[in-house]
């Protein structure tokens, strides 16, 4: 295995706190919900589920994981749209959340048939990080963004929601080496640095320089 996908807590499943002191009842069952119950498509069409997938693959991909072990990230995002379970504030010039989330994905569309000629989803993986690219410097060809500011929704909205969702998920817990909600034994060593007698230690790194 790469140096980029080695673990950097090998062996360590936050899961094997289930039963522990860790965890009291009302803990596991928000943990079981998010491996359990990840929801049905409700907002988006399946069209619209397929561009903001291609999307998330670039802002987050999970190169390392099969199928069956990747971290949900599209389900959670059409379920809080279905829901219209909103942030509790909105940026200025910026419409209501599910009108943006749908003006935002016919702007991909239109930034990658200016591009490339074609749709977003059928174009290439590094096509689709230069109109990923080009939203986040906020210039991108397309008539939606002429009224929809990309960069901010680049940054604020799409990938500031995917960090989000993919680090509510006990697989990112994991990998990070965090012990989960700590309801009800709490943190002892709160300092910077400080891990707990009961924590994951993080196996040294060889950063390389160039």
């Amino acid at each position: 295995m790469s140096e980029e996908f080695r673990p950097r807590y090998p062996g360590y499943d936050v899961l094997d706190r289930w039963n522990s002191p860790d965890w009291d009842d009302p803990t596991r069952e928000v943990v079981r919900r998010r491996l359990e119950g990840i929801p049905a498509p409700r907002f988006f069409t399946p069209a619209e589920l397929a561009t903001l997938e291609a999307a998330v693959e670039r802002i987050l991909p999970q190169p390392d994981r099969g199928p069956e072990a990747r971290v949900p990230i599209v389900p959670w995002i059409d379920a809080k749209l279905a829901e219209d379970f909103r942030d509790g504030f909105r940026y200025e010039g910026m419409p209501a959340q599910r009108e943006l989330w749908r003006s935002a994905l016919v702007g991909l569309d239109q930034t990658a048939q200016a591009l490339y000629g074609r749709q977003f989803t059928a174009i290439e993986d590094e096509d689709r990080d230069e109109v990923l690219r080009q939203l986040e410097q906020g210039h991108p060809p397309g008539e939606i963004w002429a009224s929809l500011g990309s960069g901010r929704f680049f940054r604020d909205t799409l990938c500031a929601t995917v960090v989000r969702i993919y680090y509510a998920h006990p697989t990112a817990w994991s990998e990070t080496g965090y012990s989960g909600p700590s309801s009800p034994r709490g943190h002892i060593r709160k300092w910077i640095g400080g891990v707990d007698p009961w924590e994951p230690h993080e196996r040294p790194t060889r950063w390389k320089t160039e």
